[in-house]
C-alpha cells in the first residue's frame, strides 16, 4: 500500500528493498539508538521480512521527491484490543524535523482514524533521551507497563493524546504544511499487483476492519 499525503509518499516495504534498509539499519548512526545492536545478515533480513509479511506488521519506506528518508512502522498489532507498537527511523541527510512529524502524522492518521486504535506503544531505550524527548512531544507517556529489558521503557500514546498532539501541530504552526485535512481514502493506493496478498490478510481482521480494507480495495479494482 502506497500513502501519499502531505508532499510525502509512505510505501509499504517490498522484498527489492530490503538490502537499502539493512544498510542503513546496519550503520553506526542508526544502530547505536536501536536495541538490537548486531550486525544484521542479508539472511537474517531476509528472514525479518518474511516474518512481518502478515497482518500484524506493516512497514513502510517514507519518501519525499522520490527520495527514501526513512523507514516507520506499526509492528506487533492487535486488532482485538486495538494497539500498536510504533518505530520510526531517518538516514537521509536532508530529511528534516518537519519529514518526522508529518510521516508520524499520516501513519497515526491511518492507526487512530481508519483502523480505530486505541493505543500507540513505543520500545524506547532509557539512554536516548532524544527519542523519549520526541515521543512526549507527541504525547506520549511514560507507560507503567514493566519491560523486560532494564535498559528499555514503555511509551503509550491514547487516541485523545493524538488528538491533542495534532492540534497542537496546527494551532502553533509547528511545520510549514497544512495539516487541518485528515488522511482520507483519495490519499491511499492499493495497486493491482497486492490485491490479492491483501486480500490474504483481511480475512484475518475484525469485521470493521475488513470492511474498510474492501472499500478500499474495491476502489483500485
Amino acid at each position: 500500500m502506497i500513502i501519499r499525503k502531505y508532499g510525502l509518499e509512505l510505501r509499504e516495504i517490498e522484498r527489492e528493498d530490503l538490502e537499502m534498509i539493512r544498510q542503513y539499519r546496519n550503520s553506526t548512526l542508526i544502530r547505536n539508538k536501536m536495541i538490537y545492536r548486531k550486525i544484521i545478515s542479508r539472511l537474517e533480513q531476509k528472514k525479518w521480512f518474511e516474518s512481518i509479511r502478515n497482518h500484524t506488521n506493516a512497514y513502510y519506506l517514507i519518501y519525499k521527491d522520490d527520495i527514501a528518508m526513512g523507514l516507520i512502522n506499526g509492528k506487533n498489532i492487535d486488532h482485538q484490543n486495538k494497539t500498536s507498537e510504533g518505530g520510526i527511523f531517518i538516514w537521509h541527510e536532508d530529511a528534516n524535523y518537519e519529514v518526522t512529524i508529518l510521516a508520524s502524522i499520516i501513519l497515526n492518521d491511518w492507526n487512530f482514524s481508519f483502523n480505530n486504535f486505541n493505543f500507540n506503544f513505543a520500545e524506547v531505550l532509557k539512554s536516548n533521551k532524544k527519542a523519549i524527548a520526541y515521543n512526549e512531544f507527541m504525547g506520549y507517556k511514560i507507560s507503567e507497563k514493566e519491560h523486560g529489558n532494564e535498559y528499555v521503557l514503555w511509551m503509550e500514546q491514547s487516541k485523545a493524546d493524538y488528538i491533542k498532539f495534532r492540534e497542537k501541530v496546527v494551532r502553533l504552526k509547528l511545520i510549514d504544511f497544512d495539516v487541518t485535512e485528515p488522511l482520507s481514502y483519495k490519499d491511499l493506493i492499493i495497486e493491482p499487483s497486492e490485491i490479492e496478498f491483501r486480500k490474504s490478510l483481511i480475512k484475518h481482521l475484525p469485521q470493521e476492519q475488513r470492511e474498510m480494507y474492501l472499500n478500499l480495495i474495491q476502489q483500485h479494482l
